[in-house]
Order: structure tokens, then C-alpha cells, then sequence
């Protein structure tokens, strides 16, 4: 029959297994920094390759960004370009209808003077043979007695001076002036002393003007 085998009575036995049990956990214990201090590096490792791509990641969004803000500097000129363009057109433009509005103003008003001037005429047709008239007309009697005849003329004359003056017409000066072939027209040559060549010395038929629009010249006869 096997015996049971009984434990030490020694003292000295019973404390070697609690000091080997502690041994064991000092060895663990001893173990657990290094392989800390294993897994640290990788831990630290991770962190640092996330500081890494933390920083990687932000240079990437600065140069997007920058070439984002680049990027509309060539369409911001275009469009710069074609504003300035547009600008220029529309100055143009303006400018041209503002021509155009002159030009159409002057040219109203040359075809209302022009349709003015050649109504004028007529009446100084009118004038003329009221003038010639008087000429022709006898000469009043040394009496003092009026004469209707000549009176009436007298007073159609003068009323159709003043309807062409209120007009704006105006007599052309011709005797004694040199000859101007802008409003003289001469009909003749005459000796004549003390009157320099080309002198008018006498008018043969009044000319008249609506402003600087000549109706009609001064029909002259000028010193040879």
C-alpha cells in the first residue's frame, strides 16, 4: 500500500513556496515594462506617423488652396478685359449718338433756314418792284399836297422792310466797299476818278442776307 505523502513540518520548507511564488511575480513584474517599453515604441510610433500625416495633410490643403486662389487670377483678367471692353464700346456709343443728335439738330436747322430763305426770296422780288416804283413814280408837286399814290407805295415798301427784318434779313453793304465775291456780284466796269480799281461805285440791285446765308448778292458795278 503506497503512503500518503505528508507535507514538510519544517517551517523553513513551508516559506520556500511563497518565496517563489513571489520570485514568479517580480519576474512578471519585471517582464511587464520591456514589454511595455515593446509595445510603447509602436504605440509612440503610431502617434508620431499621426503627426506626420496630421502635417502632410495640412500642407496639402494649403496648396490646394493656394492653387485654388490661383487658379481665377487668368478668368478675373478676362473678365477684367472684356468689362474694360465693354466699357470702351459703350463710351463709343455715346459718344457717336451724342454726334448724332448734333448732327441731326444742325441739320434741321439748316433745312428749316434753307426752307425759310427760299420763301424770303419771293418777297424780295416784291420788294424790288415796290422800289423800282417809287422810282418811276413822278415827282410830288411843289404845292405840299400829299400824293396818295406814291404814299401808299411808300408805306408797302417800309411794311415789307419790316416783316424781312423781323425775319432776321438784313441788307448786304456794297458802295464804296472793295469787291467780295462772297456777296458781290459784279454786272459792270466803269472808269471813275478818285475810286480805286475794284471799288463798287454803284449798286445795280440790293443784295440781302438771313443771317450768314446770303439770299441774294449785291448786283455791283465796280471802278475799272
Amino acid at each position: 500500500m503506497s503512503k500518503r505523502r505528508q507535507a514538510p513540518s519544517d517551517p523553513a520548507a513551508r516559506d520556500e513556496r511563497p518565496s517563489a511564488t513571489a520570485d514568479a511575480a517580480a519576474g512578471a513584474d519585471t517582464a511587464s515594462p520591456a514589454e511595455a517599453g515593446s509595445a510603447g515604441p509602436v504605440t509612440g510610433g503610431g502617434e508620431a506617423g499621426g503627426n506626420a500625416d496630421g502635417s502632410i495633410d495640412d500642407e496639402v490643403a494649403d496648396g490646394a488652396a493656394g492653387e485654388a486662389a490661383d487658379a481665377p487670377e487668368p478668368e478675373a483678367d478676362a473678365l477684367r478685359r472684356e468689362r474694360d471692353e465693354a466699357l470702351d464700346k459703350w463710351l463709343r456709343a455715346m459718344a457717336e449718338l451724342d454726334n448724332l443728335r448734333k448732327r441731326t439738330r444742325r441739320e434741321v436747322a439748316d433745312a428749316r433756314r434753307f426752307a425759310q430763305a427760299d420763301a424770303l426770296r419771293g418777297f424780295l422780288d416784291v420788294l424790288d418792284n415796290l422800289e423800282r416804283a417809287l422810282q418811276s413814280a413822278p415827282p410830288a408837286a411843289d404845292t405840299g399836297a400829299p400824293d396818295p399814290f406814291r404814299d401808299g407805295i411808300e408805306l408797302i415798301r417800309q411794311k415789307f422792310r419790316t416783316v424781312l427784318q423781323d425775319q432776321g434779313v438784313t441788307p448786304i453793304d456794297a458802295l464804296g466797299l472793295h469787291l467780295d465775291p462772297l456777296v458781290h456780284e459784279a454786272v459792270g466796269q466803269l472808269p471813275r476818278e478818285g475810286a480805286e480799281s475794284g471799288t463798287v461805285i454803284e449798286v445795280a440791285q440790293a443784295g440781302y442776307r438771313l443771317g450768314e446765308l446770303v439770299l441774294r448778292p449785291a448786283r455791283v458795278i465796280i471802278c475799272a
